[in-house]
């Protein structure tokens, strides 16, 4: 298999801006990628956004929702943080009227708002949740692949025959980091880009829930040193549904693929409700 990927994550290289070299742009804009940090996204980014895609003014939006046009401008570059759930409606209500909103976008509108305050746990304190009955479910999954992962695509436990089926995914801990750096999930991924364009708008869509968002600050900063990861995450997809259902899967020793049907629910746990999933990948072989 060709790969020519470059997943070899660095301090310096953190952006998709060229700065020009002393000698300036020939030969193909020879120059340097400078490290820009990528912004955690927010209500005002995204409102703008929305509204830009509808040709709405400000003005326009603000009539219609019972503000002003300088309340508009204010949460759109970020002075005004958390609106109430009645404007978030009326703002939701003028944007569906003049251009249909998906699910995924209502939904991701209402989280970057804020109106939720949720607690952010950290990985072991996730891991230490995971309760031996827990264990024992994803155990008796059998020859499928089963296990726990936290908002963050942090894995919290997997089952023998996930370890299997990707391999370096349990040693990494992370999937984001797993599918970015390690070659290994090229090889038993059959649809890799798929797969990576699915986590990337994931992980946009549930990082936008918890209020404190210094988590995913660490995280984007952490991740924006994948050129691949920072092209996919300035493309602005966001999905909360599984759009593929099915994985078609290599066995790294015979080459053969197979199909597992993959299930994803939300676990709820005692100490930290809402930040844990399970995935359960029933074979079809």
């Amino acid at each position: 298999m060709s790969v020519s990927r470059d997943r070899r994550p660095t301090d310096r290289y953190r952006s998709v801006r060229l700065v020009p070299s002393g000698r300036g742009l020939v030969s193909g804009m020879v120059g340097l990628i400078e490290a820009v940090p990528l912004p955690t996204p927010s209500f005002g980014d995204f409102l703008r956004h929305l509204r830009d895609e509808r040709s709405l003014s400000r003005e326009g939006l603000a009539k219609s929702a019972g503000v002003s046009a300088s309340y508009i401008n204010h949460l759109e570059i970020g002075r005004r943080d958390h609106p109430t759930r009645p404007i978030v409606e009326a703002l939701a209500g003028r944007l569906e009227r003049a251009l249909p909103l998906s699910e995924d976008e209502r939904r991701y509108l209402f989280d970057l708002a804020g109106l939720l305050d949720i607690e952010v746990p950290g990985v072991a304190d996730l891991r230490a949740d995971i309760s031996p009955e827990m264990l024992r479910r994803i155990d008796r999954c059998g020859s499928d692949p089963a296990g726990y992962f936290d908002l963050r695509w942090n894995i919290l436990a997997l089952n023998e025959a996930a370890h299997q089926a990707f391999p370096g995914l349990r040693e990494i801990g992370n999937v984001m980091h797993w599918l970015l750096s390690d070659m290994r999930s090229d090889a038993v991924l059959a649809e890799y880009d798929q797969v990576v364009e699915y986590a990337v708008a994931a992980l946009r869509a549930r990082i936008a829930l918890p209020r404190n968002s210094e988590w995913a600050g660490q995280l984007l900063a952490e991740l924006c040193s994948y050129p691949e990861f920072a092209r996919r995450w300035a493309a602005g997809r966001v999905t909360y549904s599984l759009a593929q259902p099915a994985l078609r899967l290599r066995d790294c020793l015979s080459g053969k693929q197979f199909r597992i049907e993959l299930q994803l629910y939300d676990v709820d746990t005692a100490r930290h409700p809402g930040w844990t999933r399970m995935f359960w990948g029933i074979g079809v072989r």
